[in-house]
């Protein structure tokens, strides 16, 4: 686990700079972005968002600035991915959003403290073993009832699109990537007391939705 987390913070070192480029490339078009279908999936309540595994904190901040009444905690374990996600929300004035340098499989909040948990494009990249770490400890953080969204990649429908996912992500994803996309989230959310309730679907993307059993 310890050279996984060192390859991830030399990896988004390098990444940090150009990250927020797939963002504008991929998603530029409102309707295929999962990141504001996420953010209008919840209510402008007061509720305590957890986004695990938040990057430059487009996930995160794409909630914040839909619900101001939201609470938004971004965690991540590369400092420089943090680093930028900090610096576009003092740009953008949010004053509901932080972020930690936090690891997403043992974090540091005590149990049941949040509505609602998000992770968005990372686990993909990490093996079976990593995934079921971290939904046991969303399980852990998150309140009875309380929503879970996950945002990845998913094979697109369209022809055109579908060559353009033979090329990205396909060809610079580490090899679990395959493996990746033949989960049957239904089964694996059963496995750490989630129900499935559904699957949003965007071009290049998935949204999964899922409840914590009470």
């Amino acid at each position: 686990m310890e050279n996984y987390e060192n390859r991830v913070r030399a990896l988004y070192k390098i990444l940090s700079k150009a990250y927020d480029l797939m963002d504008l490339i991929i998603f530029s078009n409102e309707k295929s972005n999962p990141r504001k279908g996420l953010a209008s999936k919840l209510p402008n309540d007061r509720l305590r968002v957890l986004d695990i595994c938040c990057g430059t904190g487009n996930s995160a901040i794409a909630i914040a600035k839909k619900n101001d009444n939201n609470t938004v905690i971004g965690i991540d374990l590369s400092s420089d991915m943090l680093k930028a996600a900090r610096n576009k929300a003092i740009k953008n004035k949010f004053d509901n959003i932080s972020f930690r340098e936090m690891n997403a499989a043992k974090t540091d909040f005590s149990n049941e403290s949040f509505d609602v948990v998000t992770v968005s494009l990372a686990l993909h990249e990490m093996p079976q073993e990593l995934i079921d770490l971290i939904l046991t400890e969303i399980g852990r953080v998150l309140k009875p009832s309380g929503k879970l969204y996950i945002i990845d990649w998913d094979r697109p429908k369209h022809p055109i699109a579908s060559l353009v996912f033979a090329i990205f992500p396909t060809l610079i994803e580490p090899k679990v990537f395959k493996d990746f996309l033949k989960i049957n989230w239904k089964q694996l959310l059963d496995k750490f007391a989630f129900k499935y309730l559904d699957t949003e679907r965007y071009t290049f993307t998935k949204l999964v939705i899922a409840i914590k059993s009470e």
